[in-house]
Formats: C-alpha cells, structure tokens, sequence
C-alpha cells in the first residue's frame, strides 16, 4: 500500500491575521518551520501552514471553514509558536497584544479555544480524515 503525503509549498500567500481576527476557531496544521528564513525585510521565522477558519458559529456548527493551503507565516510571535508543531495541528483564534516596545503596533498572538469549541474542530477534522480514507481506499491499486 502506497503511503500518501503532501510536499509542502505556498500556493496561499501570506498570512493576513486581520482577516481572522473574528474568527470562532481556526485549525492550524503546520506543514514545515524555517529558522531565519531569507526575505526581503530580513530574514525571520517563518511556519508554512494550512489554516481552516470557522468565522461564525455557525460555520463551525455546520462544519464549513474557509480553507487555505500553503499560507506563509511570518510574524515573528505567530511563527515561533508553532515552530515545536511541524507535523501536527492546533485549535485556535488570533487576538493582539500592546507591544513590549514603546511605539510599536500591538503584536499578534494566538490564544487557545474553550472545549467545546476544540470538540467541534476536532470532528471536523475527523470527519474530513474519514472522507478522505474513503477516496484513497476506493482509488485502483495498480500493483
């Protein structure tokens, strides 16, 4: 039996924490972590990722996130953070925090969700693994 993988790379652009910061649940799978990564602003931290946002409630009750793959994270705190979870997911939103420096703008930072909310997430996720098992055990074999 062939075991399946995806090779990771940035078809999604840049992560854009604005564009989430309403959201009830984000699903994080951290794909690859680069320390010190060459760009053009320097070189930084950076997390390649495939995100699931549950915007509202109720597109977590339904089970219908927004789904990005290959989003580049690059903000500094954001990407550190999930430097120790190459390989694996988590479940959570985004807030901002005053920065530590004077003048600066409030810096991004995840924050875990209740519960609940991560049981929700996590039969998402579930049920989508289950789905796609389904497909790989019905395509030809062509040993």
């Amino acid at each position: 039996m062939l075991s399946f993988a995806d090779i990771p790379n940035q078809s999604g652009g840049w992560l854009k924490p604005a564009e989430l910061q309403g959201a009830v649940a984000i699903l994080v799978e951290v794909k690859s972590f680069e320390r010190q990564r060459p760009t053009p602003h320097g070189p930084k931290d950076s997390a390649l990722v495939d995100i699931s946002a549950f915007q509202t409630a109720a597109d977590l009750d339904n089970g219908e996130p927004e789904i990005q793959q290959g989003v580049r994270v690059e903000q500094t705190v954001l990407a550190r953070d999930l430097g120790q979870l190459v390989g694996q997911a988590t479940v959570v939103t985004l807030a901002q925090v005053p920065s530590k420096t004077p003048g600066s703008k409030p810096a991004w930072v995840w924050r875990q969700v209740d519960r609940a909310t991560m049981q929700k997430v996590v039969a998402y996720a579930t049920k989508r693994e289950a789905a796609l098992q389904a497909a790989m055990s019905d395509a030809p074999d062509f040993d």
